[in-house]
């Protein structure tokens, strides 16, 4: 009697097929995830001052005075069961990720900085350094900002020595000497959302145009309140993100260098108008848990900004003038600040 081969034909031992729990190892390690999968996509500068060359409008020293900051996108290059879960196909289409890192700081002060004691119901003294995190999806329609704000207020966040440096290096400036006012110690945390909608791009003379209406919120001890906005833009290879990046905003880190469109340049003009409905406001009301100067804050607070965005292959710069009402009670007039980009997107 002919004895059956113990392997089909063409298969040696050492070809044997694979068992059940094989399968599902590898096919768990083609799902798995780690920090080590995420892609560098862009890396970008910020700077927001209310005098110098950045506020062509005033040359002002007060109130929210300087901001500045860098920041990290990364493409984090999720498993398809990841997207699936963060993004559900019933709800986005085609989705896309990223992930942000930043570390900013920004100086708040009076209007009287040469007074060692300012006035009660001025601007306090205050600073913030503070690590943000942000986690973002996309589709062509829609994008949402998931942000945690980790870092300290008062002395610790360096405002003070970081302002009389600058102070020093441009001579005829005036000594802050309000410092010893300032916010006291506290560790912050604030978290912040943002959902941004973006219509049809619509052509005219050559020009192509969309609007990007956005509502957020923030809330934690540093600040709670609501934001509206909306923005319009215009321009030649307009990128396929959610509007400009900006230092007290966001920026988009769900697209790349290739997401600009064709050719190596691309401009737009763009300007936002909004509103904000404050809760609370520490730079305006004080510390969370010791005592502080305060101010009342005002409860609305209107803001319009016009601006200008280039960007030559990789290299992209902008610029932007901010206007804003009021924000508290005793404050004399509304303030204007200027603001600078820049940034690099890398190709993969």
């Amino acid at each position: 009697m002919a004895m059956l081969p113990l392997f089909p034909a063409g298969l040696t031992h050492a070809q044997s097929v694979p068992e059940p729990a094989d399968e599902i190892q590898s096919i768990a390690q083609s799902e798995s995830w780690s920090l080590r999968d995420m892609r560098m996509r862009d890396s970008t500068v910020y700077w927001d001052n209310d005098g110098t060359f950045a506020n062509i409008v005033d040359n002002t020293d007060r109130f929210y005075t300087n901001g500045f900051g860098i920041e990290l996108s990364f493409d984090p290059n999720l498993t398809s069961s990841l997207k699936e879960k963060f993004a559900p196909a019933g709800e986005w289409d085609d989705p896309r990720f990223g992930f942000g890192l930043a570390l900013k700081q920004r100086i708040y002060t009076s209007e009287q900085i040469t007074q060692a004691n300012p006035p009660a119901d001025d601007h306090p003294y205050g600073g913030y350094l503070y690590f943000a995190f942000s986690f973002q999806r996309a589709d062509d329609a829609k994008h949402d900002h998931f942000g945690l704000d980790l870092g300290v207020v008062g002395d610790w966040s360096g405002a003070q020595n970081m302002q009389e440096f600058i102070h020093r290096l441009y001579p005829g400036q005036d000594d802050p000497e309000g410092w010893d006012t300032q916010l006291a110690n506290e560790l912050a945390i604030n978290f912040n959302y943002e959902r941004t909608w973006r219509s049809e791009k619509a052509e005219l003379w050559g020009i192509e145009m969309e609007m990007l209406p956005a509502l957020g919120f923030e809330l934690g001890n540093v600040a709670i309140m609501g934001h509206a906005r909306m923005t319009l833009r215009g321009g030649h290879n307009l990128p396929n993100d959610f509007g400009p990046a900006t230092f007290l905003g966001h920026k988009d880190h769900t697209v790349q260098g290739n997401d600009w469109g064709e050719g190596d340049f691309s401009f737009y003009l763009y300007g936002t108008v909004g509103a904000d409905a404050v809760g609370r406001d520490i730079f305006l009301d004080g510390n969370t848990f010791a005592s502080s100067r305060s101010t009342d804050s005002e409860p609305f607070v209107a803001r319009a900004s016009v601006g200008i965005v280039l960007r030559y292959r990789q290299l992209y710069a902008g610029w932007a003038q901010t206007f804003l009402t009021e924000r508290f009670e005793s404050q004399p007039s509304g303030q204007t600040f200027g603001s600078v980009v820049l940034g690099y997107s890398y190709q993969f």
